[in-house]
């Protein structure tokens, strides 16, 4: 099995983010252990901006399989003022040819519609010192090179068909280098170690990959559907539950998220001592397409007191909705789960808990953003970052801290009294706060 982690991201002119850069605590010696990794700071200082990164690395990647098109023009993901975006994300892989350092770069603009891809290049270099990078397949406009060989190097038939794709991929706003039609020009051109590279990101990195923003989570809180978001052995992906009622799904996806309720239900009573979750079966019918249909209800489950699983707090429910892929997390070297504001609705010493359980035990990655400042005192200072308020230098580690200090008092001496690379908090005073509610509370005739 190959494993497959983040090593690097750098961000440019994505949202609020001129330029940032992380570098994660992992390397080949610690490919077997837990990366947690918490992203911290101000409102609107770009901490959102990493998961988006992420869910864009998702929706690339994702077009080796499936026809999954960039984001919409509305979500204004390029910062203001700039005509494109660009991200840069370096693997670590340890597949059954070696050790490698992949890197793939992309850079984006947008039309009236939404964002498609001017530019990305995908190298490797092996792990021994003194190895150049490789490239395995670049493009820029119309500037296509697979591993040695340029459009001018290729006959007149491989080169007519790499221009057809590379416009096919435009036409689709998709990736070319993850192009699902590129698939057997490649493996005319690439060894079989570098195609295994590729399908290292393409697919096994690709499936144990879970982003989960506020977008996935707000249906939670705004139309009560559960989105439960599964990792099994042979499942990935998210199944909506409507908490307002009994549901009706497939009989395929009700026995998924059957797995994966027996799965949570082992640890769910021990994060929140008592609770289980009971799946009633109300009946069976047929769908509109002919399939066969399971109308069922979940219920939770305190000793001898069952009621609707839609009873329990939002905070509850966020855990649940997230357990597998924690568990997934703990487990599986190979799967990295990207979460934004994990803290949310959630008590913060049973955060802490969950974290030490999974920093000390697990063998994934998870990459989370939080306002809550407990997990400052359970992480190590390398696994935590900092946004600034230089959108020229978005992310920073604190100095100056020595293992007697606590990382939570070294932070808000940061946003108190500075000394830090960077500022990381824009002051506020708390006499123009009180000020501004006595004026905006006066009435006006």
């Amino acid at each position: 099995m190959a494993i497959i982690k983040i090593k690097k991201i750098k961000i440019r002119n994505l949202r609020n983010v001129r330029n940032g850069e992380l570098t994660l605590a992992v390397n080949f010696a610690s490919l077997m252990t837990a990366n947690v990794v918490g992203v911290y700071g101000q409102n609107g200082s770009g901490k959102t901006t990493i998961v988006d990164a992420f869910s864009l690395l998702k929706t690339i990647i994702s077009g080796w399989i499936a026809e999954v098109k960039l984001p919409s023009q509305d979500k204004r993901l390029i910062m203001a003022g700039e005509k494109t975006a660009s991200l840069v994300f370096e693997f670590l892989v340890d597949n059954q040819f070696g050790t490698f350092f992949v890197n793939y770069s992309v850079t984006l603009q947008e039309d009236e519609k939404r964002l498609f891809i001017i530019a990305e290049r995908l190298t490797y270099r092996e792990d021994e010192k003194g190895k150049r990078s490789k490239v395995l397949v670049s493009v820029a406009d119309e500037d296509v090179q697979i591993r040695k060989s340029s459009l001018r190097d290729m006959s007149e038939k491989i080169r007519i068909k790499t221009l057809v794709i590379q416009q096919l991929a435009r036409k689709q706003y998709m990736s070319f280098v993850f192009h699902k039609d590129l698939k057997t020009l490649l493996q005319e051109k690439l060894s079989e170690l570098e195609m295994e590279l590729l399908r290292n990101i393409a697919v096994d990195f690709n499936r144990d990959l879970h982003v989960i923003n506020n977008q996935n989570i707000a249906p939670l809180f705004e139309e009560r559907i559960m989105p439960f978001s599964i990792h099994l052995e042979k499942t990935r992906g998210s199944i909506p539950y409507d908490l307002k009622g009994p549901a009706l799904l497939p009989e395929n996806a009700f026995n998924v998220l059957c797995e994966v309720i027996e799965q949570s239900n082992q640890v769910l009573s021990t994060i929140i001592p008592g609770l289980t979750i009971k799946i009633h079966v109300i009946t069976e019918q047929l769908l509109d397409n002919g399939e066969k249909g399971i109308r069922f209800e979940f219920l939770s489950k305190r000793g001898e007191r069952e009621l609707p699983l839609r009873t329990e707090s939002e905070g509850i429910l966020k855990i649940i909705a997230v357990l597998s892929v924690l568990i997934a997390v703990y487990n599986n070297p190979t799967a990295c789960v990207v979460i934004d504001e994990l803290d949310s609705g959630v008590f913060e010493y049973l955060l802490g808990e969950l974290l030490t359980v999974i920093d000390e035990g697990g063998k994934g990655q998870l990459i989370f953003t939080s306002h809550n400042l407990r997990v400052l005192e359970v992480l190590a200072i390398k696994n935590l970052w900092f946004t600034t308020t230089n959108e020229n230098d978005r992310y920073m580690q604190l100095k100056g801290i020595k293992e007697v200090n606590n990382a939570r008092d070294v932070y808000l001496r940061a946003i108190q009294l500075g000394g830090q690379d960077e500022e990381v908090y824009k002051e506020t005073k708390t006499f123009k706060i009180k000020r501004a509610f006595r004026k905006a509370g006066v009435q006006h005739d």
